[in-house]
C-alpha cells in the first residue's frame, strides 16, 4: 500500500539565512507526514484498505478534496477525480475523514491523491 502524497502548499520565499537547527526529537512534523502516519495507523487496525477490495485486486488512486477548519480538523471531504471503483473511492472518503489533528502548516482546502496498491 502506497500512503497518500498530498498536493504541496505553494512554496515559500528563499530565506537569506537557513533556519535554525532542530534535533529530531523537537522537529515538528509535516501535516503530509501526520496524514502519512494517520492512513498507516488506519491500515494496522484494518481501517483503510478494504478487504473486499483486496479480495478483489481493485486498486487505484482516489483524489480527495480537503478541507480542514481552524483547528486542523476535516470539516469536508469530496471526490474530485474517481479511482474507478467506488469501494475505492468510499474507503478514500473514510480514511479522509478519520483525520484528526492537522498540523497548523496544512492548508484549509487541498487536494490529496490517496493510493490504493496491493503489495
Amino acid at each position: 500500500m502506497l500512503l497518500p502524497e498530498p498536493e504541496p502548499t505553494p512554496a515559500t520565499p528563499a530565506r537569506s539565512e537557513p533556519p535554525p537547527r532542530e534535533s529530531s526529537r523537537t522537529a515538528q512534523k509535516t501535516w503530509t507526514q501526520v496524514i502519512r502516519e494517520q492512513f498507516s495507523a488506519q491500515q494496522r487496525e484494518g481501517l483503510f484498505y478494504p478487504e473486499e477490495a483486496i479480495r478483489r485486486g481493485l486498486q487505484g488512486e482516489a483524489l480527495v478534496l480537503l478541507m480542514l477548519d481552524e483547528n486542523g480538523q476535516v470539516v469536508a471531504a469530496r471526490i474530485e477525480e474517481s479511482s474507478g471503483h467506488p469501494l475505492l473511492d468510499e474507503a478514500a472518503l473514510r480514511a479522509v475523514r478519520r483525520l484528526r489533528s492537522l498540523p497548523g502548516d496544512a492548508p484549509t482546502e487541498s487536494l490529496l491523491p490517496v493510493h490504493f496498491r496491493i503489495k
